[in-house]
């Protein structure tokens, strides 16, 4: 009789951990599938109530924005009708005190800047104003993001542009917006907890406009962080609550490639603005937005028109305005045409070239002033609008993938349409456009749209 052979150690030790890891994989079979599906994401499904048009879409939300100071210049000069195609609503500039203004003791030379406020008039837009920097001569060490030698310099200094651009004696423009400094976290390391404390800035700021007569109405807020940051806002709206200050806007700026940042911010501020009813109905904005706070290709290049457009159709009913960084680059040093600076356009010394993002705003603007339709089905990727326009129905459709890896055959289902014979024409941005003719004979019809990964497109029904 043979003996029965030992076990290697080796072996033991095999089956010993399997003995272990077993229990543990039949335990998370079920968990990596849920985390398949989840990387998977949701397709989009889209429905559309063709009978039930609800509030107007406004361009007011996306029809703003914002000019970096890269040069010590009226920037906009050069651009004036390029942006003007844009129908803005609202163009922002800062670094108003340390290039546009000079300042000789209580005298001031507002000439640039109004040079600049003019350009920005001659778009159609009216301007808001980034009450920004500190000049050298008022400041206490020289550095422009540092607060003044005295606070009463700053009081006459704000008080007089005003004056200047609300006043009814000065440039007489109505509806200019001002915001106290521009990245306050940032450019001067300001606090609302201690020194040197933005309260304090926004509460002199405030001292200063508030005796003015004889001026048009105007919007005043802040704090114009670098994003948004709740105790921030907390803290600002807990100052002009207490100090009894007028606040019309809250402000901050947001650089994120993930879209549904935007919105959480949105979620977080109402929940701040519930402890604030006096405070609920302010204007929230997004002064600066885009994909990258730094240097991107993305902003040479379709994806970043394409987070453009689902960052908008994302907001939309949610914030009052966003404003676009940037849009003109300054100069390139590098002597390149294109090197992933924040502009829509490029500098006139490269022949004011319109990168994609320029080209998504016009994409935009044709679902201004429409009535907007109930639409359900978005998914991970896929966002959509659908409004109606007489007899019309459009739906803009974009699918942003940062990995570019989703491509789908979207299905659009039209509810309570009115039979009978349509023309379906369907416009791909910056691509082709088709046109086919149509009977519908049932008052519910589905089509699909082909969407590659980071295109939109813009699909109408037009009943003839």
């Amino acid at each position: 009789m043979k003996k029965k052979k030992k076990l290697p150690i080796q072996s033991i030790a095999i089956l010993l951990g399997l003995t272990i890891i077993l229990p543990i994989i039949v335990w998370s079979l079920p968990k990596i599938q849920e985390w398949r599906k989840a990387a998977a994401g949701k397709p989009a499904d889209i429905i559309i109530d063709t009978a039930r048009p609800g509030g107007i879409i406004k361009a007011d939300l996306w029809q703003n924005f914002s000019q970096g100071g890269e040069e010590a210049k009226d920037m906009l000069a050069p651009v004036i009708s390029e942006v003007a195609d844009l129908k803005p609503k609202l163009i922002r500039i800062d670094h108003l005190f340390d290039h546009h203004v000079k300042v000789n003791g209580n005298q001031y030379d507002f000439s640039q800047l109004d040079n600049a406020v003019n350009s920005i008039l001659q778009t159609g837009a009216k301007p808001m104003l980034s009450l920004s920097y500190m000049p050298q001569s008022l400041s206490k060490d020289n550095n422009v993001t540092s607060e003044p030698k005295d606070w009463s310099s700053w009081r006459k200094l704000v008080a007089a542009a005003v004056s200047r651009y609300s006043g009814k004696n000065g440039l007489n423009i109505d509806g200019v917006y001002y915001e106290v400094w521009n990245e306050p976290d940032l450019f001067g390391n300001w606090h609302y907890g201690r020194e040197k404390n933005y309260l304090n800035l926004y509460q002199q700021t405030l001292t200063a406009v508030q005796g003015l007569s004889n001026v048009n109405s105007f919007k005043i807020g802040g704090p114009a962080t670098t994003g948004f940051y709740p105790n921030w806002i907390k803290a600002l709206l807990s100052f002009c609550h207490q100090k009894q200050l007028r606040i019309d806007f809250v402000s901050w700026h947001r650089y994120t490639e993930n879209i549904p940042d935007y919105s959480q911010d949105f979620e977080k501020l109402n929940r701040i603005l519930t402890d604030y009813p006096e405070f609920f109905s302010i204007e929230r904005i997004i002064t600066e937005f885009g994909p990258d706070s730094e240097n991107s290709p993305w902003y040479d290049q379709q994806i970043g028109a394409i987070h453009s457009l689902s960052a908008v159709i994302s907001l939309i009913g949610k914030v009052h305005r966003i404003f676009t960084f940037e849009i003109k680059d300054g100069p390139d040093p590098a002597g390149n045409l294109y090197w992933g600076r924040w502009g829509l356009l490029t500098h006139e010394s490269k022949g004011v070239v319109k990168k994609p993002r320029y080209f998504a705003y016009q994409f935009l603007n044709q679902i201004d002033g429409l009535p907007r339709l109930p639409l359900d089905g978005e998914g991970t990727w896929v966002s959509a609008i659908a409004v109606k326009d007489g007899a019309k129905i459009k739906i803009l459709a974009v699918n942003y993938d940062p990995k570019e890896k989703n491509y789908q055959s979207v299905p659009i289902t039209l509810k309570n349409l009115v039979p009978g014979d349509y023309q379906v024409k369907t416009n791909y941005f910056m691509g082709r456009e088709t046109i086919v003719n149509e009977t519908i004979n049932e008052n519910s019809v589905t089509r699909s749209l082909i969407l590659p990964p980071n295109s939109a497109a813009i699909i109408e029904w037009i009943k003839i």
